[in-house]
């Protein structure tokens, strides 16, 4: 294979750990006949903030059938924070390879030095291991994304930088290219599904293909993955339950392949208990061996739900119920805090607010082939717009999260991928949302979509979003006008950014824009090419009675633009 030997590296690498020295550790006896839990390598004994810290694990005087269920036998570590906070990170059976190792996986957010101890229980028995300590330096990395402290509205690192999601959707057929593609155009979000349809890491099977028991080989391959786009600086939405899994009579019906199908009809996914007992399990293995790394951004519960029986069967309520259930779960048992989301089909009437109240991350997908109404009948171009802002306005308006598009495009948008008014529609959709108060770009599907000169598009927008603090900053739509232009823009008291494209013109230029809502003063406002991601101009004016007007220079050559105001 083509990318074999990249990926074989990084296998490798995961694997790289160096026996525990005896005077990291203190000396402790254990009873011959309890349980016995030790440690015997860690990957390093000093790690950088939010860099991984691991330890290898030999458990003696246990017996247990099935090494991926807690009540059978119970691994876990509580970690002591320079701080004197304690944290529990539950352990897991790693078999990737034939590795045949328990490990506990941490990762630090704060510096200094960290105390830890490990215990086992089986069959009523508890062990312990001697305590440990390692030390967490600093480090460039920012952390893990959750809501903004400050402006809800956005996604922040642990560290409080801000972070605005650019990407696409990637589900399957996965290749090194395709993550080199992401990392050379400065895209940051990486979405994938739990599915079977090939690629690096999904022709490898489910990862519960095993009632209780769970796939060596792609979590493996996933933890490959995530070391990829950690060194990428990529936070990966991964699907747990895309609907194919929860759907035998709907679209795309792979209920046979989900091995709940041995335990209940598919109606009652979502409210069998034994199935719950089961799903938590898996949730509590996917939080021990993934949810550490920096890279791991989003927990997507479920991928359309109306494309599920249980949804098109009319059992709603427990869809509901099953989505706050598991936001709780996760909430309660991920120690970073990964925020949650759940979405719906790309049409216009899914736009569901009794889902959005119960989850992290409010997500609709945009497809407006399946009933999104053209504003303007005679200018579908136009109108393929105002839906992006329109749809992003309107998550800015009612909820105080950081919203998504999670889906958008594909070949149910207005215009036809072979139709070069898709990709200038690409382009126009991704800057009237950023310019609307979405928390990420519109979730492309799927990566074979977009075209080089997309990926451009979308790496412009990355250069202009980088240095806005978007997280820290109480942005918010500003009154705007331009004659024969749309234009929309978010500012504070005296920054703002926007964007305008002319709907009665070929050009832009020459054309006055008014916004209001900034302290009066001097401003000096950049103009940016969003076609070329260069800054193109730069003017100072003054700010009168709460109102700034400006103008583009004649020679400017395209039908929109982005300005930041300063």
């Amino acid at each position: 294979m083509k990318h074999s030997r990249p990926f074989l590296a990084i296998a490798i690498l995961l694997f790289m750990v160096q026996p525990v020295r005896p005077e990291q550790l203190q000396s402790f006896s254990v009873p011959s006949d309890m349980p016995s839990v030790r440690i015997t390598a860690t990957n390093s004994n000093e790690v950088g903030k939010y860099e991984k810290f691991e330890a290898h694990i030999e458990l003696e005087n246990v017996q247990y059938e099935n090494p991926y269920d807690p009540t059978d036998i119970d691994l876990y570590a509580e970690f002591t924070t320079p701080s004197g906070k304690k944290i529990r990170i539950n352990g897991f059976y790693d078999n990737y390879m034939d590795a045949d190792q328990w490990k506990v996986r941490f990762s630090p957010g704060d510096t200094g030095t960290y105390k830890y101890q490990l215990f086992v229980e089986d069959d009523g028995k508890k062990g312990k291991s001697a305590p440990g300590t390692f030390k967490a330096a600093e480090s460039e990395h920012h952390g893990w994304i959750s809501p903004s402290n400050v402006n809800k509205r956005y996604f922040a690192h642990d560290d409080g930088t801000t972070y605005y999601g650019v990407g696409v959707y990637s589900p399957w057929r996965n290749t090194m290219e395709r993550f080199e593609t992401f990392s050379e155009h400065g895209a940051n979000l990486f979405a994938i599904w739990d599915i079977t349809y090939g690629g690096f890491v999904n022709g490898t099977g489910l990862i519960e293909e095993e009632l209780g028991r769970y796939n060596q080989l792609k979590l493996g391959r996933i933890d490959s993955m995530l070391t990829i786009f950690e060194e990428k600086n990529i936070r990966m939405m991964y699907a747990i339950w895309p609907h194919d899994l929860f759907s035998k009579t709907v679209w795309a019906a792979q209920w046979k392949q989900n091995p709940y199908n041995q335990l209940i009809d598919v109606d009652d996914v979502y409210s069998d208990s034994l199935v719950w007992e089961y799903q938590k399990k898996k949730y509590r293995y996917m939080i021990a061996r993934f949810s550490h790394s920096r890279s791991w951004g989003i927990w997507e519960l479920i991928n359309e739900m109306n494309g599920t029986d249980g949804w098109a069967h009319g059992r709603h309520q427990e869809c509901y119920d099953w989505v706050e259930k598991c936001e709780r779960y996760f909430e309660e048992n991920d120690p970073y805090n990964h925020p949650v989301t759940a979405s719906f089909s790309g049409g216009f009437n899914e736009y569901r607010e009794e889902l959005y109240y119960r989850i992290d991350i409010p997500n609709i997908h945009v497809y407006p082939a399946q009933g999104w109404k053209k504003k303007y009948p005679s200018d579908t171009m136009r109108s393929a717009v105002y839906n992006y802002a329109w749809a992003s306005r309107r998550f800015r308006d009612n909820f105080e999260k950081p919203a998504i598009f999670g889906e958008a495009g594909a070949g149910l948008a207005y215009f036809k991928p072979e139709d070069p008014n898709y990709h200038i529609a690409y382009h126009h959709q991704i800057w009237a949302s950023l310019t609307n108060g979405l928390a990420a770009t519109p979730v492309w599907w799927d990566y074979p979509v977009l075209t080089e000169g997309d990926w451009d598009q979308l790496q412009n927008l990355a250069v202009f979003v980088e240095e806005m603090d978007l997280a820290n900053l109480q942005y918010q739509p500003l009154d705007a006008k331009a004659d024969g232009a749309d234009i929309y823009v978010m500012g504070t008291k005296n920054d703002a950014f926007g964007w305008a494209r002319s709907y009665d013109r070929e050009v832009i230029g020459t054309t006055l824009f008014t916004i209001e809502g900034l302290d009066n003063g001097k401003y000096t406002v950049s103009i940016y090419d969003p076609w070329t991601g260069e800054y193109c101009e730069k003017s100072t004016t003054k700010c009168r009675d709460g109102k700034i007007s400006f103008d583009i220079q004649e020679t400017y050559d395209k039908q929109d633009i982005a300005f930041k105001i300063r």
